[in-house]
């Protein structure tokens, strides 16, 4: 079994770009990249 589809073998998940909206109101964009899938 080496097709790797068998597990989750996801190196990286890309994160759109969107906006988050802090408690004081302020507004942070936050650009579009990728990050590490977080490990459980």
């Amino acid at each position: 079994m080496s097709n790797g589809k068998s597990r989750s073998v996801i190196k990286r998940i890309y994160v759109p770009t969107h906006v988050r909206e802090l408690p004081s109101g302020e507004r942070v964009t936050v650009p579009g990249h990728y990050r590490k899938p977080a490990e459980s």
